[in-house]
């Protein structure tokens, strides 16, 4: 796996976790900075790695010998997670047949041999996993059809409302639905999400807000959409995403023209949070005598 390392992450692999444990991590690094072919690499890797640690645990079983120290999670979960990776890596290249066909892969584990309970548990989870990513990948390819049985999966699990609403919008703005309804039926959802503290709910309501943005420009709200992309920058900010900051302030520039005073000013507010460092990231110039009033 080292040539799709950087030398940040060739350090990580130093770590004392199981390589299949840095693995799963080092996929979500990538993942998360939309390293495609990266990601896609790890994600092989973590099947080879995986499909050779259950066939060896089959031999010793049957052999009666010891097996190796397991990582830290059950080997199900490593080896169905290879294809949960393949199918997102797929789903963000636009590769959404592709991205099925492994969605079908983890959807039922349960021909995993040696599984226990622990086990069972995470072959349940994976096969929740897959009816909520089939869905996904439908929608954002253009699959308006399914739109409202979507609607009541989310309803019927709440913990799902979240990163539902973040691919509706999506699949909203990729396929030019109007989704106000939608919207409306869930707004004091969307609402509450500001509150939540966990780095992955905070990526998904940043994302969500970030779609919202579009979602309003493109149907000329402009103070709505100007709103969000100032919570937008705001949380990008303190989340340090640092790309999608310059991206945002260079769609508030934009349309800056629609702006009002209120929300001129609060842009001014968060740039001089980053120039003066008060929001714990950026490049604090009050270090060179720059003063801001």
């Amino acid at each position: 796996m080292e040539e799709v390392l950087d030398k940040k992450e060739a350090l990580f692999m130093l770590s004392e976790s199981h390589y299949l444990d840095k693995a799963f991590e080092l996929f979500k690094i990538s993942y998360r900075e939309e390293e495609w072919d990266k990601a896609d690499g790890i994600a092989d890797y973590i099947y080879e790695t995986s499909n050779k640690l259950y066939q060896q645990h089959i031999f010793r079983t049957a052999a009666h010998q010891a097996v190796d120290t397991p990582p830290r999670r059950p080997l199900v979960f490593y080896y169905a997670y290879s294809y949960l990776a393949k199918a997102l890596v797929y789903q963000k290249k636009g590769l959404y047949e592709r991205a099925k066909e492994y969605i079908a892969k983890y959807s039922d584990m349960s021909w995993f041999r040696g599984l226990d309970e622990e086990g069972l548990e995470e072959v349940e989870k994976f096969h929740f996993w897959a009816k909520a990513n089939i869905f996904a990948v439908d929608l954002i390819s253009g699959n308006h059809r399914i739109l409202s049985d979507y609607v009541q999966f989310l309803i019927d699990n709440p913990e799902e409302i979240l990163p539902g609403m973040v691919t509706i919008m999506e699949a909203a703005n990729q396929n030019d639905w109007n989704v106000d309804y939608i919207l409306h039926q869930f707004s004091q959802d969307i609402e509450s999400f500001a509150t939540l503290e966990e780095n992955n709910n905070q990526l998904y309501y940043f994302t969500l807000m970030f779609h919202l943005a579009i979602y309003y420009l493109k149907h000329n709200k402009y103070t709505v959409a100007l709103n969000y992309i100032l919570d937008s920058l705001q949380t990008s900010s303190s989340i340090k995403r640092d790309s999608e900051f310059k991206a945002l302030a260079a769609l508030f520039e934009t349309f800056r023209g629609y702006a009002s005073d209120e929300q001129q000013k609060e842009y001014q507010t968060i740039l001089k949070g980053v120039l003066t460092g008060e929001n714990g990231k950026g490049f604090n110039l009050s270090r060179y005598g720059v003063r801001f009033s």
